[in-house]
């Protein structure tokens, strides 16, 4: 019987989702299509060789595949996903959505990388929560933690059942001699963390939130919002790796574990990213114990600009002003040198140096004043 052992490297061994997230919200309540993407990389390591090294060196497979709504299978991950939003108390349900999935195995001289790639673009409807008359809109926030914990099996005609969301999957899948080594051990752990599961995003404070605001979107950039040939103010909301002085650190588990060889599994997850959009001057906040969007068409009575934001036009201007200081810089630079240019030519010729051809050895030989003498000469022209 194979002796499995196991060491935990991972100081706090728990699961840390990542997600990238890119939305646009409308406050006229129009179904939207955030699209919700969740990346994972793992790499065996086998660089002592061994059974692992065997069966991984030199190979290359990679499933993908896409599916929506008319697949049964998607269906029923639409109600798991409805049902677990009804758990978080929040409004928003998920009518359609398209699942985009791909993953593959690379085997090299001493070790494999492992990569998943899941996209689920779900269409939301009934995330406005309240229109109060003075036009204050309330946008439900709680939805950008989409999770789901359980198995998510597609049903594909070129691959058979497959579970999306736990990334052992693919491996059972496509190499199940591979899998059943490391069955049962920290490794298959680690592999079967849910890639579904953005509830890092609304976990993260509010001050952790970078934004921006531009009063006058381009006109053809405004029909997701529901408007034509308008130009709106539209605020922009992002965290993630992006967020200017806010750290943001990939998520590392790595599991040594011993076969016939030591061996070791790693999974990175990037650090959790979201950019979402809403038109109005809209600000985050904290309603009734979850995040929320608030924004109004005109900022409230003194305030051009919600708290904290920057204006685009005050980035362009900050950007037009530090273009101009280069380009004076520039110029008095290139005066000031041709000024010396010009100096230099109405100033006395002086007599012109040039150093004697030796051997750089010579300088070793003999008496080395005599040497540095001798070194230079002038010429009367």
């Amino acid at each position: 019987m194979t002796l499995v052992f196991c060491m935990l490297i991972a100081a706090n061994f728990l699961p840390v989702y990542a997600v990238d997230l890119n939305a646009e919200l409308s406050s006229k309540g129009r179904s939207e299509k955030p699209k919700f993407r969740f990346v994972e990389t793992a790499f065996v390591d086998y660089h002592n060789g061994g059974k692992l090294r065997e069966m991984l060196y030199n190979k290359n497979v990679t499933i993908s595949f896409q599916a929506n709504s008319t697949n049964p299978s998607v269906q029923d991950l639409i109600t798991s996903l409805n049902t677990n939003l009804l758990e978080e108390k929040s409004l928003v349900k998920v009518t359609d959505m398209l699942v985009d999935y791909r993953a593959s195995i690379t085997g090299g001289d001493s070790s494999a990388t492992i990569d998943y790639s899941l996209t689920l673009i779900p269409t939301i409807t009934n995330y406005i929560m309240t229109k109060e008359a003075n036009d204050l809109t309330v946008i439900d926030a709680a939805w950008m933690g989409l999770s789901f914990s359980g198995p998510a099996v597609i049903k594909t005609e070129k691959y058979g059942d497959l579970d999306i969301n736990k990334p052992s999957n693919f491996l059972q899948n496509v190499m199940p001699d591979f899998y059943s080594q490391i069955a049962g051990t920290q490794a298959e752990k680690i592999l079967n963390y849910s890639l579904i599961n953005s509830s890092s995003i609304v976990t993260q404070p509010i001050s952790n939130w970078q934004h921006a605001f531009d009063p006058a979107y381009i006109i053809t950039e405004t029909s997701p919002w529901g408007y034509h040939g308008d130009k709106i103010p539209i605020t922009t909301y992002t965290i993630g790796e992006s967020s200017i002085g806010i750290p943001q650190n990939p998520t590392v588990h790595t599991v040594d574990f011993t076969l016939d060889k030591k061996y070791r599994v790693q999974t990175i997850q990037h650090a959790s990213s979201a950019t979402i959009q809403i038109d109005g001057h809209a600000e985050l906040e904290i309603l009734g114990g979850k995040l929320a969007f608030t924004t109004m068409p005109q900022p409230s009575v003194g305030e051009s600009c919600p708290l904290g934001c920057l204006q685009v036009q005050v980035i362009y201007a900050m950007a037009g002003f530090a273009a101009a200081l280069a380009v004076g810089i520039f110029i008095w630079s290139n005066k000031k040198m041709k000024q010396a240019l010009r100096k230099r030519e109405e100033g006395p010729t002086r007599p012109i140096e040039y150093e004697t051809r030796r051997h750089w050895a010579d300088r070793f030989d003999g008496n080395q004043n005599e040497y540095d003498k001798k070194k230079i000469r002038r010429s009367a022209i």
